[in-house]
């Protein structure tokens, strides 16, 4: 059952998609293949239909829902090769990115220690008294903002808005990563790896690193040689 919900801030729909994206990783009220009623929704967020159906537009921009007419707004299913092919658009993505900003000098020491500092957040909720669905959600939230942030250093607009809706996309498959993981300080360690690799201006350092963090639970006996190879 739906708890109500009050919004005090005046973006009711980025409010609603924020709180509905939540429940998409979350809540096992809205499981892949279930569908959103704008009517209930409102009535449940104690707001008029209007945000409900601005908040399910934007996350269906990031291709979490699918409209179905007459039925309502269905939540996405990705299939373990969905899963896996979104994956691949991300290295592919990223690699994109960390080559630009190696290229051309955009990774200075002083964006080193700012990314640090996002880092050091996420040791921080090792420690924290939270529930662990609570501590992964935000685990995750600094994670999305960590990789974002570095896309946006390359300045390649376009590539950045791809990888906003692949990161999304695949949140919940690193949710469950996460939820898998005992060491949460040997996730933090490779991205702290992927900082020391900019800073030093060392790609091919990036791209076997990523490898391994990305794809080494998931992959195909073989298929990370294949891959590092080009082929």
């Amino acid at each position: 059952m739906l708890k109500t919900h009050s919004f005090r801030h005046s973006t009711l729909g980025e409010e609603v998609a924020s709180y509905l994206g939540k429940e998409l990783l979350l809540s096992e009220n809205y499981t892949p293949g279930s569908f959103i009623r704008e009517e209930e929704l409102a009535k449940a967020l104690n707001v008029s239909r209007a945000p409900v159906r601005e908040g399910i537009k934007i996350l269906e921009g990031f291709g979490l829902l699918r409209t179905i007419p007459q039925k309502g707004a269905m939540v996405v299913d990705f299939s373990p090769e969905e899963v896996e092919e979104l994956y691949d658009i991300r290295y592919a993505l990223e690699e994109i990115v960390f080559r630009e900003i190696i290229e051309k000098g955009l990774f200075t020491r002083d964006d080193y220690d700012i990314f640090r500092k996002k880092l050091d957040r996420m040791l921080l909720l090792g420690m924290n008294v939270d529930s662990k669905e609570t501590i992964l959600l935000e685990f995750s939230r600094i994670d999305m903002d960590f990789h974002t942030s570095l896309a946006e250093k390359s300045g390649r607009r376009w590539t950045l808005r791809m990888l906003e809706m692949v990161y999304r996309q695949i949140q919940q498959a690193v949710l469950k990563d996460l939820a898998a993981e005992n060491d949460m300080k040997a996730l933090v360690d490779e991205h702290i790896r992927i900082l020391d690799a900019l800073l030093a201006g060392d790609l091919e350092e990036l791209k076997k690193g990523r490898f391994f963090s990305y794809f080494q639970r998931r992959i195909a006996p073989g298929r990370e040689d294949r891959l590092a190879s080009g082929v």
